[in-house]
């Protein structure tokens, strides 16, 4: 119940007592409580009414506002993260200048933010019906399809921009993320390393590129991109895992581990290390690691046990044939 509604209540909640007293009668208690929820209902749809009321002053008052000024009001909401209220406002402004493609952009960017990607395309596809190099617009359309899944797509968008600008490290690095996503390594590596040959210190970047080292099984090249993230954001659990991998792919098992360590969860890093042992044909070190971390979460590590049970299996087998 709202505060302002109070004391309202307390009088419509008090009303049956006060009458039933100066009747001098007694009411049953379910003859109370029934009248008590009788008068709350009627409450709660005064309540809904006077809130109708509220909205519909809200937005004949709106009609009334001169566009800069609901424009300010979008701008600000939009950048204290109120999307509700931006885009109630940026409508608005679009209901009385219906081609302003740079309201339909930051349409888009909202429904972008909210997940709304459908709804994104639409305003960014009429953004590009009118200004077609626009490079943002561009941009904002290869994030929606790089978020749907849709790669060739993304790359397409990205590619334009880059026609335009080739040193857009925003969109060399997104495109760099499409051709990862799409199983194309080389691709992503050719792109994130023209992005950090423009911005050295991108953590995104360096995280990424070594990602794609890694899924080539390029250890030693996964490392230096890596190492240097770490030292950026020496609290990054991504960049420690990845980390963790490319070291464990180098065999420097030790060093993985603590890596693995590093990102956070002690029982996850004693059975990835395990993988890796397990991989390498140490079976006996891979039960260790699984065995340890069994230890770490013993009721809920399914994983683990899993693991050490195949280890096991391997390690019996070796010795048999020994």
């Amino acid at each position: 119940m709202k505060p302002r509604r109070l004391p309202l209540l307390l009088l419509l909640l008090a009303l049956p007592l006060l009458l039933a007293q100066c009747a001098g009668k007694q009411q049953s208690p379910d003859s109370m409580r029934r009248e008590l929820m009788k008068r709350e209902s009627a409450l709660a749809a005064a309540d809904e009414d006077w809130e109708k009321k509220q909205a519909r002053a809200a937005r004949a008052g709106q009609d009334k506002i001169p566009a800069d000024r609901l424009e300010v009001l979008g701008e600000m909401a939009l950048q204290s993260k109120d999307y509700e209220t931006a885009l109630m406002n940026f409508v608005e402004v679009l209901k009385k200048s219906p081609n302003r493609h740079d309201i339909h952009y930051k349409v888009g960017v909202i429904f972008f933010l909210t997940g709304q990607m459908d709804a994104a395309t639409k305003q960014f596809a009429q953004v590009l019906m009118q200004r077609p190099e626009m490079v943002e617009a561009h941009e904002a359309l290869g994030m929606v399809h790089l978020e749907e899944k849709r790669y060739a797509l993304a790359i397409e968008e990205f590619r334009i921009v880059l026609n335009q600008d080739p040193r857009r490290v925003k969109s060399l690095h997104l495109l760099g993320i499409a051709y990862l996503e799409a199983g194309q390594n080389q691709q992503a590596i050719t792109e994130l390393t023209k992005a950090l040959a423009l911005e050295p210190n991108n953590l995104n970047s360096l995280t990424t590129l070594g990602q794609a080292y890694l899924n080539k099984h390029d250890y030693a090249k996964a490392l230096g991109p890596l190492k240097k993230a770490q030292t950026l954001a020496p609290q990054d659990l991504k960049v420690h895992r990845h980390l963790g991998m490319a070291l464990a792919g180098l065999k420097r098992y030790p060093e993985a581990l603590d890596a693995f360590l590093k990102a956070g969860d002690e029982a996850q890093a004693y059975n990835n290390i395990g993988v890796y042992y397990f991989q390498a044909g140490q079976y006996e070190e891979a039960a260790k690691c699984f065995q340890k971390a069994i230890d770490l979460r013993t009721v809920f590590y399914q994983e683990a046990k899993a693991n050490l049970q195949r280890a096991l299996e391997k390690l019996n087998l070796s010795q048999r044939d020994s």
